[in-house]
Order: C-alpha cells, then sequence, then structure tokens
C-alpha cells in the first residue's frame, strides 16, 4: 500500500473508534518523546531541545515497531511544560546530564498578588509578561517550536502514519497550579477562592481562543485536553466540581465545534468523576488514561458514550516481559475493547521500556 493509503485506512481506524465504532482492528496509537532517544542511541537533550532531531527519533522509533495507526505526539520540545505549567524546567545538557530525563521544577514562583494582576491587566497581557520576567526565553523556544510541527505532521503522513494529537491544551487549573506549587495552590482555593475563580474566568476564553487558532492552523485531527493535578484524587468533590470541571467542559465543547477529537489525556485516578464525564459530547472524544485511573469500571460507565484509550502500565513495559505485555493487551482488547477502544501505553511509553516489550504492545492488535 502507498503510505496515501496507509494513511487513510490509519485514519479511519481511529476516526471508527472515536464514533464507538468497531474498526477492523483495534488502533494503536503510542505516545512519549523520552523513549524514542533512549530507544535509538539518541541524547536525551537532543529530544529535549533540538525539534528536527527528536521529530525524527519520535518517528523512527514508533514506525519501527510495526503497524502503528498513529503517533500521539510526533514533535517535542521541552519548553512546552513551561508554556502549560508555568515553571521552569530542568533540562539535559543543561541542568541536567546529557542523557537525563529533563524535569519540572516546582517552585512558587507565580505569587497570590499575580490574581489581581490578570483582572487588572487582562489574562492575556499578563501571560506574557509572566514569560518574558519569570521564564525568560520561553516564548522564543516556543514559537520557534511552533513553526516546526508542520514538519513532523508531514514526517508522519510520508510513513503513513496518523499525527493524532500533536497540540496539547488545557484548563486555567493546571496554569495556575504549575505557577503557585501545589501545596501552595491547593490553599489558595480555600483561601482565596474568589480571586482564584475570577481569574480562571479571565484566562478560559484566552485559553480557548488560542486552541481554536491551533486547531485552524494545523488542520488538527484531535489534541490532548489535559489534565494531570487536576485529578478527582487530589480535590474535594465542591472545589472540583467548582474550579476544574466547568472548565473542561467549556473546552472539550469548543474543540467539537471546531471539528477536531479532544482526547481528555487524564493522569492519576478520576475514577469518582467518570459518571460527569457522560455530560462532554458523545461518540466525539477520547478518555486517555494512565493506569490509575480504573479503565474496567470506565468501560462499564462510559463504554455507550465515550471511546476509551490507555492503558498499558509503564512498570510492565520496563519490567515485564513480552508475553505479559500480550497477555495484559489481549485482556483491554477484549474487555475494553474491541470497538470504542484505543490502545496505548498508560501515559508515555517510559524511557526505560524494553523494546521487545513495546513492539508486543503493538503486536497485540495483529
Amino acid at each position: 500500500m502507498t503510505p496515501e493509503d496507509l494513511y487513510a485506512l490509519h485514519e479511519k481506524r481511529i476516526r471508527d473508534a472515536v464514533a464507538l465504532r468497531t474498526p477492523d482492528r483495534v488502533p494503536v496509537v503510542p505516545n512519549g518523546p523520552a523513549w524514542p532517544g533512549r530507544a535509538l542511541g539518541v541524547p536525551i537533550s537532543e529530544i529535549a531541545l533540538n525539534p528536527p532531531v527528536s521529530r525524527r527519533t519520535i518517528v523512527d522509533a514508533y514506525t519501527s515497531l510495526g503497524d502503528i495507526d498513529g503517533i500521539q505526539s510526533p514533535a517535542y520540545h521541552v519548553c512546552t511544560l513551561s508554556i502549560q505549567w508555568l515553571s521552569r524546567v530542568k533540562v539535559p545538557g543543561r541542568e541536567l546530564p546529557a542523557d537525563e530525563l529533563w524535569q519540572v521544577d516546582e517552585a512558587e514562583i507565580m505569587k497570590v498578588e499575580d490574581y489581581d494582576a490578570i483582572l487588572s491587566e487582562g489574562f492575556a497581557p499578563w501571560l506574557e509578561r509572566y514569560y518574558r520576567e519569570r521564564l525568560p526565553g520561553t516564548l522564543e523556544d516556543f514559537a520557534a517550536f511552533s513553526a516546526t510541527v508542520p514538519e513532523a505532521m508531514a514526517l508522519c503522513r510520508e510513513r503513513g502514519v496518523v499525527p493524532f494529537t500533536p497540540v496539547v491544551a488545557t484548563i486555567p487549573y493546571e496554569y495556575f497550579c504549575g505557577g503557585r506549587s501545589m501545596k501552595e495552590f491547593l490553599l489558595d482555593l480555600y483561601r482565596h477562592g474568589e480571586k482564584v475563580q475570577a481569574a480562571m474566568d479571565a484566562a478560559l476564553p484566552v485559553l480557548i481562543e488560542n486552541m481554536r487558532g491551533a486547531i485552524r492552523t494545523f488542520g488538527l485531527m484531535g489534541l490532548w485536553i489535559g489534565g494531570w493535578r487536576s485529578a478527582s484524587q487530589f480535590i474535594a468533590p465542591r472545589l472540583w466540581e467548582r474550579f476544574v470541571f466547568p472548565y473542561f467542559k467549556a473546552m472539550v465543547e469548543a474543540a467539537v465545534e471546531e471539528g477536531a477529537v479532544p482526547v481528555l489525556h487524564f493522569d492519576a485516578d478520576w475514577t469518582r468523576d467518570l459518571e460527569r464525564l457522560r455530560e462532554l459530547p458523545g461518540g466525539k472524544c477520547v478518555l486517555s488514561l494512565d493506569g490509575k485511573t480504573d479503565i474496567f469500571r470506565a468501560k462499564k460507565v462510559l463504554g455507550d458514550h465515550m471511546c476509551l484509550m490507555g492503558d498499558v502500565p509503564p512498570s510492565l513495559l520496563s519490567l515485564g516481559t513480552p508475553q505479559e505485555v500480550t497477555a495484559y493487551c489481549k485482556r483491554l482488547i477484549r474487555e475494553v475493547g474491541p470497538g470504542g477502544f484505543i490502545l496505548t501505553s498508560g501515559c508515555d511509553v517510559p524511557i526505560d521500556a524494553r523494546y521487545e516489550n513495546v513492539k508486543a504492545m503493538v503486536e497485540a492488535v495483529l
């Protein structure tokens, strides 16, 4: 088959799964920028800082595994973490050894006074000033990286695979929690709840418009709408209802309006609030889980409403055997699939995953 034929086949599989149909086989769409570097002997510093190297390494590594249907994020630069979490990042080759994994530097960079500044200045001007003053170089790095995203998407097409979610969006909660640090931000929800909510309400339209612009600019099939620190397990239900879910709902609905597939990349445990996700558009979204949320419970609650994606555990990919990986993947295909299901790792393929285990995950769909 030509790359164009393969692309059409792979796209149809993914779209069928998203729409809760049963494709000819379960699609497999791996993810994670660090493992390809380690697998192919490319320094992690190059993956973190050099987009031409990272996209080639990511696409080469995952397509070497067999007939994958797509790659979630074929483009990478470590500045994206500073952009979405308002945080400093320790980078391999600078603060860390060249082949170590990058690390978010948890610190209180954003101050309580910034909630008032957002309301007086407007979120967009405040955010630009924040990046320039407190995370210098981030805007320049991100602009240069963003210009390379179409090249990563084109490289996928050349190989006949779908660049499923090359862009990440998220809610105000995640920005503020990263900038304030988790401890201080969770205290803010109790001490300064009105200010936090007002700042979130000011931020949301800007973040939605930025997301809409990315969908249109890149012609995205899908994108991540990520949830990490906003998971149910970290926050009381009444606070989750106030500061988390309404913002996810608004972002998801806007992405669907634009014709893109919102992939709810939800790390940590969201089991408590699975039922609430039925309020999101049916047959239009993907819930991508990392092993902390019970994916089998999610199937019972959401199986007739939302495609599920996941959730081969990182520990299994790193420490298990190919036979154990295959057995778990077959269980996922049998009990969570075959319709409305996309197979992938729980969050990223870990940096130290065994090549033969990642290959076993890909081949389990055959």
